[in-house]
C-alpha cells in the first residue's frame, strides 16, 4: 500500500504542477475578447483550431481531472490502510 500511495502522490504532484502552469500561461478572457474585436496586436493565430489557447484549455482540463482523481484515490487508499472508512 505504501508504494501505491507514493505513486499516487507523485502523479498528483506532477498533475498539480501542470495545472498551475497551464492556468498561468492562459490569457484572460478580456484580452481574448479585445483581440477578437480588433483591439489586439493583430495575432489571429490564437483563434484558429489547434491554437495555443485550445491546447492550454485541454491541458488545464485533463490535468485537473487527473489531479482530482488521484487526490480522491489517495484518500481512499489512505483510509483503507488506516482501517477507517
Amino acid at each position: 500500500m505504501d508504494v501505491l500511495r507514493i505513486i499516487l502522490m507523485v502523479i498528483a504532484t506532477l498533475s498539480g504542477i501542470a495545472l498551475i502552469a497551464a492556468v498561468a500561461l492562459q490569457t484572460s478572457k478580456a484580452e481574448s475578447f479585445s483581440a477578437a474585436m480588433g483591439g489586439g496586436g493583430g495575432d489571429s493565430s490564437r483563434f484558429r483550431k489547434g491554437s495555443r489557447e485550445e491546447m492550454l484549455d485541454r491541458l488545464t482540463k485533463y490535468s485537473a481531472i487527473v489531479w482530482i482523481s488521484t487526490a480522491a484515490l489517495y484518500y481512499i487508499v489512505y483510509a483503507i490502510s488506516r482501517g477507517t472508512h
